[in-house]
């Protein structure tokens, strides 16, 4: 029982990470999936006075993934509807060209306007419209989530390790008459520590485990896409699966530095 409490004591603090670390890689992955579709639907209007060709476009701006022309006729009925007394024949031979231009991906507030500077250099054309409210209420709203899913999982990565390192405390204290002894006979650190290390793998593997069938249950369960409020949601079984390598190395690699910084201290012969 009283070994049981004691992987228990490790086991906790260490979902408690890979959870939190596993939650971090959904939303992240989430988020990329937002901003490709958000590039997809985000455009900017260009006005021009000549024909416009993809090519063209790509020379100057390479991030630039397709253009669409407007139809003028469209643009015409609108000012018919609004009452505006024209020669709509000839007008539809004076006016410019407009163009709907889609990036490749969604970009920050930097790197639009720099595309912008550079459209506006191209000749021909006399306006760039980026809608740039919209765009930097989104843009805004997207760094919001990524900053603030980086900042709970410090906080939980930070108390977590606190309790690892409490859990291995505990265990070197409790085989320490068995290292003070080693020590005594001149044994290596890696040999003094190996208990410290095969428990330590042991919980580390127990704790992805427990992640990856948690995030499995959320997933199928819908309970993830009732709980992120979208129907959408890129993530699969694999991609679980893939991540819990990666959970297994760090909890591995912050289990491991506890047991390293406690066995770095001078062995003390036991009262």
């Amino acid at each position: 029982m009283r070994s049981l409490k004691n992987h228990l004591s490790l086991i906790i603090p260490l979902f408690a990470i890979l959870f939190a670390a596993e939650f971090y890689f959904v939303i992240e992955k989430i988020l990329k999936n937002y901003e490709v579709y958000l590039s997809r639907d985000y455009s900017i209007v260009v006005v021009s006075q000549k024909s416009l060709t993809l090519e063209e476009l790509k020379a100057y701006e390479p991030s630039i993934l397709k253009i669409e022309e407007l139809d003028s006729e469209r643009i015409i009925e609108r000012l018919k509807k609004s009452g505006i007394e024209l020669n709509y024949s000839e007008l539809k031979n004076f006016m410019p060209k407009f163009y709907k231009i889609y990036l490749e991906s969604f970009p920050d507030e930097e790197s639009l306007r720099k595309i912008k500077g550079t459209l506006l250099e191209i000749e021909g054309i006399s306006r760039v419209e980026t809608f740039t409210k919209t765009h930097e209420k989104i843009f805004h709203f997207l760094s919001f989530l990524k900053n603030i899913s980086k900042f709970f999982l410090l906080i939980i990565f930070v108390t977590s390790v606190m309790l690892v390192f409490k859990q291995i405390e505990i265990w070197n204290l409790e085989h320490s008459e068995r290292m003070y002894i080693m020590a005594l006979f001149g044994a290596p650190l890696w040999m003094r520590t190996a208990i410290l290390v095969k428990l330590s793998v042991i919980d580390t593997f127990i704790s992805t485990l427990l992640v990856y069938f948690a995030y499995l249950y959320l997933l199928n369960s819908n309970y993830l896409k009732n709980l992120l409020g979208t129907e959408e949601i890129i993530v699969t079984s694999e991609d679980i699966f893939s991540d819990s390598f990666w959970l297994f190395i760090l909890g591995l690699t912050i289990s491991l530095f506890n047991v390293f910084i406690v066995s770095m201290r001078e062995p003390k012969q036991p009262v």
